[in-house]
């Protein structure tokens, strides 16, 4: 191809706004003339990189909104290292059918088992399916609930917590004792603002019968939790587990990228 034209080919694809297909245009003329392409083939190959760049940009986009502490993912995790894991419902989980279904995935066990990896996990499998997903660690979700009370923000905190396909708060029951009412209070107006609505993940150390006396107002944690477990997907790792964070080999994956905060607008999900 002469210059010129592939000068012209370069601005045209920036004009229609792609922006891959044309920083990418000389390795696609590279390889068309190696693979002795034809014109319809080469123009194949560009849209299909175009592609697989923009969805590859927008998993990026959703993970970076979801605030992960770190990567991790399901193939990192290895199950022989807690053989009580049932691994078949680990990874029908992964299939992603529970977000669908607005269902909750409850992960029941001591610290250290490996809960907030394979939450995590499974909010990046979703990231990667294009729902939308948010984390949370239970204590500051709790401070920022507090400060919310007290300047009159409540409505658009919830409101924001409520909007994403998929909300994982982690270590539910860590936080200090303190102002319970409050806090049961709230937690049982987001359940139910999700309820049917918005699927949940949740790691905690309590069982069941403890989330009252922890949360505090047994009459507002009881509904939520009635809520919670309706056709809810429950995992527990018995008292003696083995420590998975102290055995695990490879790190964690890199942060990602923080975001600005500020008002997002709501994008359709493609059908998949």
């Amino acid at each position: 191809m002469a210059s010129e034209e592939r000068d012209r080919l370069e601005q045209n694809l920036r004009r229609l706004a792609l922006r891959h297909a044309a920083q990418d245009l000389d390795e696609h003329l590279r390889q068309a003339a190696q693979l002795k392409l034809g014109h319809l083939a080469l123009l194949a190959r560009i849209a299909e990189a175009e592609v697989l760049a923009r969805q590859q940009t927008a998993t990026d986009r959703r993970l970076g909104h979801a605030e992960f502490p770190e990567i991790c993912r399901l193939e990192d995790y290895d199950f022989k290292q807690q053989p009580c894991l049932d691994r078949k419902a680990v990874l029908d989980l992964a299939e992603l059918g529970f977000v669908d279904r607005c269902e909750s995935v409850l992960w029941i066990g001591p610290s250290g088992v490996g809960k907030t990896h394979l939450a995590i996990a499974l909010g990046v499998r979703a990231c990667q399916a294009n729902y939308r997903v948010r984390f949370l660690r239970a204590y500051p979700w709790l401070k920022r609930l507090y400060a919310s009370l007290a300047d009159d923000t409540l409505e658009e905190v919830l409101a924001e917590l409520a909007e994403p396909d998929l909300l994982i708060i982690d270590e539910l029951g860590n936080s200090p004792r303190k102002a319970e009412e409050e806090f049961a209070g709230v937690f049982f107006e987001l359940v139910t603002r999700r309820y049917r609505r918005g699927a949940f993940i949740l790691t905690t150390n309590l069982g069941f019968e403890n989330w009252p006396s922890a949360l505090g107002a047994p009459s507002q944690v009881t509904p939520a939790v009635d809520r919670l477990i309706e056709g809810a997907h429950i995992l527990t790792f018995p008292p003696d587990a083995k420590s998975y964070r102290a055995e695990r080999k490879s790190g964690p994956g890199p942060l990602p990228k923080k975001r600005r905060r500020g008002a997002r607008r709501r994008a359709p999900r493609a059908p998949r």
